[in-house]
């Protein structure tokens, strides 16, 4: 067991090497560590930091497309999807092909893709719910704050 952790270990080490001397090339100096990481052994911490990184990704895009200058917002975004999806193909490619993380990047993007169709189909629920609340005649309805 010692050996194969030592082994991964190893592998990591090579592979982060790697990424850090391509991420130099364009500029990229690793922060000072400001944003833990936390334990990325079990799936449900990988899974908190995957949302941790999303809502970070999201929140700069829509802080940058805010900032745009009206009229160009939509390029903004337009521009946001296609160098996020940049980056991901960029990390992915830094992995062995036999971690098959291209297939899960692929998924990845199909899922977020279809988000904004279905918070869109929420709200329209949402509303539409709400509308037939505003006709509805709440006759005979009363609150009491003491008990029967």
């Amino acid at each position: 067991m010692c050996g194969e952790i030592d082994e991964d270990v190893q592998v990591d080490n090579e592979i982060f090497a790697r990424f850090l001397q391509i991420a130099k090339q364009h500029g990229v100096v690793p922060g000072d560590g400001q944003n833990l990481v936390p334990d990325l052994e079990e799936a449900s911490g990988r899974s908190a930091y995957m949302d941790t990184l999303f809502i970070a990704g999201l929140v700069r895009a829509a802080s940058d497309a805010n900032a745009a200058t009206e009229g160009q917002r939509v390029d903004a975004i337009a521009a946001q999807a296609i160098a996020f999806a940049r980056l991901a193909g960029f990390l992915a490619g830094n992995l062995p092909p036999e971690a098959d993380l291209f297939r899960a990047v692929v998924e990845a993007m199909t899922d977020g893709h279809a988000m904004p169709r279905h918070a869109a189909e929420r709200l329209r629920h949402a509303h539409d719910h709400h509308h037939d609340h505003e006709h509805d005649h709440h006759h005979g309805h009363h609150h009491h704050d003491h008990d029967h």
